[in-house]
């Protein structure tokens, strides 16, 4: 397998994944199920009481175009992950369709990098436990598809791209641990142990990086979700239920990507699987079908026709494109 399917199969998956769980999110399992007729295994209309109500089926969210985004500016610097990648991509995605959709810490950044006057009148605790989100590790996967297999560099270089808007330990250690999982992935031999232990040593450089939250350890809980995983091996359902109820599937960083990790593990990374069980797992479905999606799409070069049709003409995106141009940077 080459290296440009693997990368064009971590792409479209991550945003396959994104744009089924834009449906979906919020909900538990049973009111997924109640409010679809069963599993959602397919694109959907998306509801009016969601974050991307409006939408049409097929449309990402801001998991996926920030990754989108940050893949193109990491292109056109010719690879080279520094401090102007980072900020070329979010200004660059806040002129998009998809900024409506930024949340507080992303907006705040970006209006700081724009030079535009931040008014804040809220209080703020010593520290700001809140701000250790999944908003690192939803866009860090192109990283990691530009690493060559190197996740050392994988690792290093999301601390780069997360510091304007995420650099606090949680945060980090969840991107680190999602792009070198990505990077272990596109090597031509990897199988779903490389990407264990790449993500294990992602968490635990990230950790030590950046503003040091009261959060869990998003290591340890790794680990837990990896546990879990195991024991409910190749039971799609019941995983989902498991880590859901264990780990939980939410906005934390210490939630949703081990989460996504978990999955992976129960459903020996196989995408499809791994992307239905995180739409219908409930809470961010979005995001931890985005990053389920991106490991396991580039582990395995997953490639359906329909899905990238789909979603490069509902959002304007030419994935194919940009995976070539990715795998350029590799050689």
């Amino acid at each position: 397998m080459t290296k440009y399917q693997k990368i064009l199969g971590g792409l479209l998956a991550g945003a396959v994944g994104d744009a089924m769980g834009a449906a979906t999110e919020t909900r538990n399992m049973d009111q997924i199920i109640e409010k679809f007729g069963g599993l959602v295994t397919d694109f959907v209309d998306i509801p009016d009481d969601v974050f991307a109500r409006g939408c049409p089926k097929g449309f990402v969210t801001d998991d996926f175009s920030l990754a989108y985004y940050t893949a193109w500016a990491i292109i056109n610097n010719k690879g080279n992950i520094d401090d102007s990648v980072s900020k070329q991509a979010l200004i660059n995605w806040s002129k998009s369709p998809y900024f409506f959709m930024a949340g507080p810490t992303t907006m705040a950044a970006i209006s700081k990098l724009k030079g535009e006057e931040v008014v804040d009148n809220l209080f703020h605790p010593a520290v700001e436990n809140n701000k250790g989100t999944n908003g690192s590790a939803m866009k860090i996967a192109p990283v990691g598809l530009a690493s060559g297999g190197d996740v050392n560099k994988a690792i290093r270089d999301a601390v780069t791209i997360c510091k304007p808007t995420h650099f606090n330990n949680s945060s980090l250690a969840a991107a680190c641990a999602v792009s070198a999982a990505v990077s272990a992935a596109l090597k031509d031999d990897a199988d779903m142990s490389d990407v264990m232990y790449a993500a294990f040593k992602g968490a635990q450089y990230g950790e030590n990086q950046g503003v040091k939250l009261a959060n869990p350890s998003v290591y340890s809980r790794i680990k837990l979700a990896y546990k879990i995983g195991i024991e409910n091996k190749g039971d799609l359902i019941s995983a989902a239920k498991e880590l859901n109820a264990v780990v939980g599937s939410g906005l934390a960083a210490y939630e949703a990507v081990p989460a996504a990790f978990g999955l992976l593990a129960a459903l020996d990374g196989k995408p499809f699987d791994c992307i239905v069980a995180a739409v219908n797992m409930g809470n961010d479905t979005d995001t931890v079908a985005t990053i389920v999606g991106a490991i396991a799409g580039t582990l395995n070069g997953y490639w359906d026709e329909r899905y990238l049709n789909i979603i490069d003409e509902v959002n304007g995106f030419d994935l194919q494109k940009t995976a070539r141009e990715l795998a350029l940077l590799n050689e």
